[in-house]
């Protein structure tokens, strides 16, 4: 369908209509809008959400701490007056963002962007700090306008009861095939 002969006349064409005042555009190829989606995308979905966090841990009311941002599932960043923090939030378990599994990695991802959806919408933050673990994180018990999130996120099925210890996988195993048939 190229109705040039050459590419010295398809140039003349362009300075041709160039000359006339109108503008000339080369017709970009399916690989070239298909990596400016896989851009768009990346940085939707990568950039932003960190930078959302940080304006909604300075605009929502808060008391004393503040979460600025949400690193996985069960674990934030908070700012408080004394400096700022890793920390656990306490009383449930997450899958975590280094999985050993696709459905785990899977999981993990929709547990962070549950978390982050909920302090999003939340009107009152309350981060209470309770210790610290092994990791040096501070360990806390985050509060959603009233409501511990611990309860939010096991009732959304994201994450499962947990009070120390040993924890279980999240990675979904094949059903045993029983040998009676």
């Amino acid at each position: 369908m190229d109705y040039f002969r050459s590419y010295r006349q398809k140039r003349r064409w362009a300075k041709y209509q160039k000359a006339r005042g109108k503008v000339f555009r080369r017709n970009r190829n399916w690989r070239t809008k298909l990596f400016r989606l896989v851009v768009t995308v990346i940085v939707g979905v990568v950039l932003l959400p960190p930078v959302g966090d940080l304006i909604n841990g300075y605009v929502k009311e808060t008391d004393g701490c503040r979460v600025w941002q949400v690193t996985d599932g069960d674990t934030v960043k908070i700012h408080c007056k004394t400096g700022s923090y890793r920390a656990r939030i306490l009383a449930y378990d997450t899958p975590e963002l280094k999985a050993h599994c696709p459905s785990e990695f899977y999981k993990a991802i929709m547990a962070t962007y549950y978390l982050r959806w909920q302090l999003w919408k939340a009107r009152k933050i309350t981060v209470k700090i309770d210790g610290v673990d092994r990791y040096h994180r501070k360990l806390v018990i985050l509060l959603v306008d009233g409501e511990g999130m611990a309860r939010r996120m096991v009732e959304a099925g994201l994450a499962r009861w947990y009070d120390g210890g040993r924890r279980a996988g999240w990675c979904e195993t094949p059903k045993a095939k029983f040998a009676n048939g």
